[in-house]
């Protein structure tokens, strides 16, 4: 991604029950669905996550987490700024 620009990293997951989608940020925060505008870094319905006016400290790695009492998947995506 270019400094300055927004990013949006999806993650989508299905399941019964529907699982929770949660971000695990590269600084080590958790992020779960928030309203909108509420921040640089926001989960949307769908579970995509948005950050927005990325800087190179935003580099890293991002893990989405989906999680039901059915059980639970992650994948992580390497973001380069």
């Amino acid at each position: 991604a270019h400094s300055g620009s927004s990013v949006a990293l999806p993650c989508a997951a299905r399941g019964s029950p529907a699982p929770r989608i949660s971000w695990l940020l590269a600084n080590g925060t958790r992020l779960s669905r928030s309203p909108a505008g509420s921040g640089r870094a926001s989960v949307e319905p769908d579970g995509t996550l948005v950050l927005r006016a990325v800087t190179v400290h935003d580099r890293g790695l991002y893990t989405c987490l989906a999680e039901s009492p059915a059980g639970s998947d992650a994948l992580a995506v390497k973001l380069q700024v």
